[in-house]
């Protein structure tokens, strides 16, 4: 037994998110302006401390070598970042760097280098100047009061009577990751909210274990590049973050090896390895989720002609592309072969949540795809089931209840379908 779930063309979520996208460009010129002039202004009225000078270069070029040394080698951290959402947390590599940079050189370094090592080669090919412009004065501005929350602890210190060496630099550097961490973080949930119209809930859910996992992790690196620094030669961080990236390279390369080579979202096989840690989670009471099985309705009319074929397949790329964009970086997607899809919220443990989510799956995927032959549209037949915290299910048992939930909507001519939880044994 099945219960269908809300209206499928219910507009009100999709209008709550065209208001809050309005707002949008407001926030984007304000964060372009405010970090923009948090960063020439410390510039123009500071200079950088000794600690980042680079030793053996002439006086008047060892301190802005040292800050060129980080931004370069964080520019080539960021530009291998990981493609994702893999839902493991994101791999930039660019925080360790914005860290020590923050430590060692203060406001000025920390934002320039914050600046430049935050750019993303994903950023480069998907989203809009403005958007990249954004994301980067952000992080910059919010690198500046990080290295301005670092100066002024040292200050105090050395004012204290505390010894100007090591340890005073390593609680300097604990200050001014919370002051980074914290602002970066509030403008990339504002951002978020916006753009993508989540609760609050959601929203925090984001930021979830793996991604805090990960920023932890690349903030222990960075100021572990800071005792080098100052304890080893300005050669030992760039030597070490050398080979954390070919570390790193090995796991990227199997990030793709997971993906499906068309549509740009993960295999079946990789799919099924996330909804089984998901289920695993729920068995033991952690979270929900939302399992989501996509059928196209009208997709088999593109492949009808002779060289349909290559249309489908144009219209399937793109629509792999839509279901990256609209999900969360924690969450999946994935193809588990011809026009069938599927998704993974995490997080997830109630009706209303998972079909608003869907709905925003369904708003994406029917709107019209300019193809080689014109425009195209198809439709899809969404089927949900919930992985609720403390029952006992398994990814088999998942799918099934989301696949016969999909039949139910597709037999009554496509939407969304929230699947009825089993009895309890």
């Amino acid at each position: 037994m099945r219960m269908a779930g809300l209206a499928p063309n219910t507009d009100a979520p999709l209008l709550a998110v065209e208001r809050r996208a309005a707002v949008l460009p407001v926030f984007t010129a304000a964060t372009i302006v405010l970090g923009l002039l948090a960063l020439f202004a410390v510039t123009a009225a500071g200079a950088l401390p000794a600690a980042i000078a680079v030793p053996g270069v002439a006086e008047e070029w060892a301190r802005p070598a040292g800050v060129v040394l980080w931004a370069l080698v964080g520019l080539a951290g960021a530009l291998r970042i990981v493609r994702g959402p893999s839902g493991h947390g994101v791999l930039t590599f660019h925080l360790p760097f914005i860290v020590a940079a923050m430590v060692l050189g203060g406001p000025i370094a920390g934002g320039w280098v914050a600046l430049l090592a935050s750019f993303d080669r994903r950023e480069l090919g998907q989203v809009p100047w403005y958007g990249v412009l954004a994301n980067h004065t952000g992080l910059a501005g919010a690198a500046v009061l990080g290295g301005l929350t670092a100066h002024a602890v040292t200050t105090i210190g050395i004012a204290a009577g505390l010894p100007d060496g090591l340890a005073l630099m390593l609680v300097a550097a604990v200050a001014a990751t919370l002051v980074f961490s914290v602002v970066s973080t509030a403008l990339a949930a504002g951002v978020i909210v916006l753009r993508d119209g989540l609760t609050v809930r959601e929203t925090l859910f984001v930021f979830n274990g793996a991604f805090r996992g990960t920023a932890v992790a690349e903030t222990l690196l960075g100021w572990l590049f800071v005792v080098l620094w100052l304890a080893v030669g300005w050669w030992a961080p760039p030597l070490c973050a050398a080979l954390v990236l070919a570390i790193w390279r090995v796991n990227e390369a199997e990030e793709e090896r997971d993906r499906d080579e068309l549509t740009g979202v993960l295999s079946r096989r990789a799919f099924a390895v996330r909804v089984a840690e998901a289920a695993d989670r729920g068995r033991r009471g952690i979270e929900g989720a939302a399992y989501l099985f996509l059928d196209l309705d009208g997709f088999k009319l593109l492949n009808d002609g002779p060289r349909d074929h290559d249309i489908g397949d144009e219209v399937l790329a793109e629509l792999g592309a839509r279901l990256r964009r609209s999900i969360r970086v924690t969450d999946a997607a994935g193809r588990r072969g011809g026009d069938e899809f599927m998704v993974l919220f995490l997080g997830v443990g109630d009706a209303e949540t998972a079909m608003r989510l869907a709905q925003r799956i369904q708003a994406a995927i029917t709107a019209p795809n300019q193809t080689a032959a014109g425009e195209k549209t198809v439709g899809v037949s969404i089927g949900i089931a919930l992985i609720t915290p403390g029952r006992r299910e398994f990814e088999p048992d998942l799918r099934q209840r989301a696949d016969a939930a999909m039949y139910d909507a597709k037999q009554a001519g496509g939407g969304i379908v929230l699947g009825q939880e089993p009895a309890e044994a």
